[in-house]
């Protein structure tokens, strides 16, 4: 069962069977660690006032007891530890109640001297955040449209410094885009980041991503066929009380989890030792209205899991189902049960941190080990495969919240599998230790460590979410090209694609990584693909036969009848099972003249 548990990462299966192979895994595992507990411990004269403490999972009950509100459980693992936001009274307690508790990593200490514009070595404020989208629609109305979807708690209550909630829509708009009306013909991704508003990590990846498509359009040609064909909404705060709080610590963020509701209790204030894990406010990722108060939550106002005083009772968490269901079809029956159709269109990811995981539904159900059939979302195959396809970017562990971490009930990504029936994951954005690791990791990670990391797991979930549950059991295109990008017309162009079916990433604690099957067709589309008509080209095998999960598809591209300018060339390949996956497309131009006629860069 230990090797099952460390395998799977699951926390309650690696506490359903202990033994001297379990603690020489975990001692191994924290020894790795740049920041192990061992070379980490408390100082009774200048040390901060919080650590992340690692503790050591050996029963199924200590996990409920972990995840019962009593502590601040964070989203991280490591094999079968867990990890708690605490003081040293924090680190006491846990060791008295018989917890194998250490000191994981100090967290800086708090600086009076805040001064508002970015925070933190550069992480931006929630008036930045409004400014960059208001300037993207400002700058590029043709493509971006910043929607008000609804007020925050300080708002709605009449406060100080209450907040719009914001979302925006990137796409090359037509006159009936970007509505707020799930009659499109354009499938919707949507990115929402920090409903925890202290994991910074989130925000930052939204904003690359607003910046990445619409700098990428016109040049970059996949960004370019999917705003052309798609609708991009991201909600790049969607806690924003919440933020405002955390930017107050200056270089030290206010570890704020939920949003400023201080109407339920008496709780500390920002400065006191115990703040962060005794707060006010209601997690909003334990208040969405489906399967509200299941599992991994909390009744105590104070508690990190407080879940509210009813489903949806929050103005940030009942506006942003409003927007979901605004934005997507309802697409699945009222029944546990009951499946999504192949035809379900639209994809959503939440983005938390800190640790390399990809969640997906369900996240209330407790399992021990990995999940059952009858544990698992209707459309688990569809589900699993997305998410472990876009692991094959970021090589983050993939399975559901009982799998990895722990249950938890109310969570966004739940809230819109379960009501819309919409495919939904959770990103904990990683890695959870070393130079990067936690929620408060320096402002340069963003660039060096998760963009590049993310990016093409955010590009893959745009792709798919024209028929995601279909799309995603189909092979990946993972690169084209041709042997000329600009030809005089008339001139043929030869054509390279590589197309893999075994493109699930590896991470080796994910749960029920889905089998590489053979590739048996490939086909390339000239202007246009093929849901807006465009003709197929069939492609060969390089190596004669299509015979393997991975193959060099190739033909040769016909310009004779192609109009002066810049095209898109779309592929797509097809496995043993029927299934077509999503295009990857690229630049062909054709001149008129070889000497005279230079192509125009942009659209």
């Amino acid at each position: 069962m230990l090797a099952l548990a460390l395998a799977a990462v699951n926390v309650l299966a690696a506490a359903a069977a202990i033994g001297a192979n379990d603690e020489a895994s975990a001692d191994a595992s924290a020894d790795a660690s740049a920041d192990a507990s061992a070379e980490v411990k408390p100082s009774a004269g200048d040390a901060p006032d919080l650590f992340i403490l690692r503790i050591i999972v050996r029963t199924p009950a200590d996990v409920m007891q972990l995840i019962g509100g009593r502590y601040d459980l964070l989203e991280a693992h490591d094999g079968s530890a867990l990890f708690v936001l605490g003081n040293e009274a924090t680190l006491a307690d846990l060791k008295a109640r018989g917890f194998d508790a250490s000191v994981h990593a100090r967290l800086p200490t708090h600086d009076s001297a805040f001064q508002a514009q970015h925070y933190f070595g550069g992480y931006r404020t929630v008036a930045e955040h409004e400014a960059h989208m208001a300037a993207i629609a400002s700058a590029r109305p043709d493509l971006a449209l910043v929607v008000d979807y609804g007020d925050s708690w300080r708002k709605v209550t009449g406060r100080p410094d209450g907040h719009d909630l914001k979302a925006i829509c990137i796409t090359r708009r037509r006159a009936q885009d970007c509505r707020l009306n799930p009659n499109t013909d354009k499938p919707r991704f949507l990115l929402i980041a920090a409903i925890h508003p202290r994991e910074l990590s989130t925000s930052e990846m939204a904003w690359r991503w607003m910046d990445y498509l619409v700098d990428g359009y016109g040049r970059d040609p996949d960004v370019t066929w999917l705003l052309d064909h798609h609708e991009m909404w991201v909600v790049p705060v969607a806690n924003p009380d919440g933020r405002h709080l955390v930017e107050q610590g200056g270089s030290a963020p206010y570890l704020q989890r939920k949003n400023v509701n201080d109407s339920q209790g008496t709780c500390n204030s920002p400065g006191d030792p115990n703040y962060a894990f005794w707060q006010p406010g209601v997690d909003l990722n334990r208040n969405a209205s489906f399967k509200w108060g299941a599992s991994g939550s909390d009744t105590s106002a104070c508690s990190p899991v407080y879940r509210g005083a009813s489903a949806a009772s929050e103005p940030e968490q009942y506006n942003l189902e409003a927007l979901m269901g605004q934005l997507f079809h309802d697409a699945r029956g009222a029944l546990d049960t009951d499946a999504a159709p192949i035809t379900t269109t639209g994809a959503m990811l939440t983005l938390h941190s800190f640790s390399d995981l990809i969640l997906l539904p369900w996240g209330w159900v407790q399992c021990s080990g990995a999940c059952s059939p009858g544990q698992r979302a209707p459309n688990d195959a569809g589900l699993r495969a997305f998410a472990f396809r876009m692991a094959d970017f970021n090589n983050y562990a993939v399975g559901q919240a009982s799998e990895l971490l722990y249950p938890a009930s109310g969570t966004t990504d739940d809230w819109a599998y379960g009501a819309l029936g919409v495919p939904s994951f959770t990103f904990e954005i990683g890695p959870f230790s070393g130079a990067c690791g936690g929620f408060t990791p320096p402002y340069s990670c963003q660039d060096s460590v998760f963009w590049p990391l993310n990016r093409g797991a955010f590009v893959y979930a745009a792709k798919v979410a024209r028929q995601p549950y279909g799309l995603s059991l189909g092979p990946s295109t993972v690169s084209v090209t041709l042997s000329s990008g600009a030809v005089v017309q008339g001139q043929p162009v030869t054509l390279t694609a590589a197309v893999n079916d075994d493109a699930y990433g590896d991470h080796p604690q994910s749960v029920g990584r889905p089998s590489a099957q053979t590739i048996t067709a490939a086909e390339a589309y000239l202007g246009a693909p093929a849901w807006a008509g465009g003709t197929p080209i069939a492609l060969a095998a390089q190596d004669g036969a299509f015979d393997s999960p991975t193959e060099l598809a190739t033909g040769m591209l016909d310009t004779t009848n192609l109009s002066i300018g810049r095209h898109l060339v779309f592929v797509r390949g097809r496995n043993a099972a029927g299934a077509w996956g999503p295009v990857t497309a690229q630049w062909l131009t054709v001149w008129g003249d070889r000497v005279l006629y230079f192509p125009i860069v942009g659209r």
